[in-house]
């Protein structure tokens, strides 16, 4: 089996049945303030791609954030360049500071055999290009594609100039569960090697601190973010804790599935942690799990894994954290409730959810 599948950095899984729950129809955007995201340990984006090779999701986690630079751990079930099975990959990417406050360099495909570093990129944007976008619309940049070649990895250079383009200033995210409006800078250009000329284009997050690709589309290949968790406080009264408090069905983000299956993967260690925390906090709470899934295959299938999701959750609570079984009753609903649509890859992230609620 091929193993050098390209994945995207900043990419973030799909195949990932995630919990989210109690989402607004039509993406119905809540009064806020401008919104920020965090560049924090424990900064997740969820991204569905499309390739030549399949389509699928990725999962990016931010892990260590240093003086030195950050590491993001990028994950996903990803179609294999020969067309077999799709490929289990895990890599981890370190970014400069430095390159993340001046590179020009983008390379945000890359190898599970590569190395960590690779200095002088960027797995996105870096600082100076927003901050030009935004001052004098355009932004000088070289694009790396990355393709496996007979075993090796081929980086293709594109130069040329990014230009501001005009389009909608915020765009609707899945922010910890809740629909937002992120700041969003549109940048499009034709960049060139010396046999050809492709075009190439970003939506990015309006914030030099974090400009997070929220959308991009060149060479034979589209990626969109779906989704954005970060660790909050526990009393927030947008957080679990709180919506239970309030005896409201709580959001529940950070939790995992692998694809089609109730496997709950290792990236949702801290969110289990978090609800065996409150449970142990509010010892007279009882606690219902319900799954729903996407409309992708058939209902009677669809209710069975929903099921089967709602119980792995309550498994692991139990076994992993020792939380009495007897507070935890679970259920299904399968793809009879969606919150969104099931038409796109975003819609059907969000139908898939675990709704807690208090008995």
């Amino acid at each position: 089996m091929n193993t050098r599948s390209p994945f995207h950095c900043s990419l973030v899984l799909s195949a990932l049945g995630a919990l989210v729950l109690v989402f607004q129809p039509a993406l119905a955007i809540a009064a806020q303030e401008p919104v920020h995201i965090p560049l924090i340990v424990g900064l997740t984006t969820v991204r569905a791609s499309e390739t030549p090779q399949g389509d699928y999701e990725s999962m990016r986690i931010v892990n260590v954030i240093d003086a030195k630079g950050f590491v993001v751990n990028t994950s996903g079930s990803v179609p294999a360049d020969d067309g077999s099975e799709p490929v289990d990959i895990s890599i981890a990417r370190a970014v400069q500071a430095e390159d993340q406050r001046s590179a020009r360099k983008i390379r945000i495909y890359f190898h599970s055999d590569d190395p960590q570093k690779f200095p002088g990129t960027v797995p996105g944007f870096s600082a100076v290009m927003v901050n030009e976008l935004r001052s004098a619309g355009k932004s000088a940049v070289t694009y790396q594609h990355v393709e496996s070649f007979f075993g090796m990895t081929v980086a293709r250079e594109f130069n040329g100039t990014l230009s501001r383009v005009a389009g909608p200033a915020t765009m609707p995210m899945l922010v910890n569960g809740q629909v937002v409006a992120l700041p969003v800078l549109h940048a499009k250009g034709e960049l060139a090697n010396d046999d050809e000329t492709e075009t190439i284009e970003f939506d990015v997050l309006d914030d030099p601190a974090n400009p997070i690709v929220l959308r991009f589309s060149g060479i034979g290949s589209t990626t969109k973010l779906i989704r954005i968790e970060y660790p909050q406080q526990r009393k927030q009264p947008d957080s679990i804790e709180s919506k239970l408090a309030r005896k409201e069905p709580a959001i529940v983000y950070g939790i995992y599935f692998d694809f089609a299956k109730a496997d709950i993967r290792k990236e949702s260690g801290r969110v289990l942690q978090e609800i065996a925390g409150i449970l142990r906090d509010h010892a007279d709470w009882k606690l219902r799990v319900d799954g729903h899934t996407d409309s992708i295959g058939n209902d009677a299938a669809n209710l069975d894994l929903s099921q089967r999701r709602a119980a792995a959750v309550k498994a692991a609570l139990v076994t992993r954290f020792k939380i009495d079984s007897s507070r935890l009753t679970t259920g299904g609903h399968g793809e009879s409730a969606p919150q969104d649509t099931n038409e796109t890859p975003e819609g059907r992230s969000r139908n898939r959810r675990v709704e807690l609620r208090r008995e």
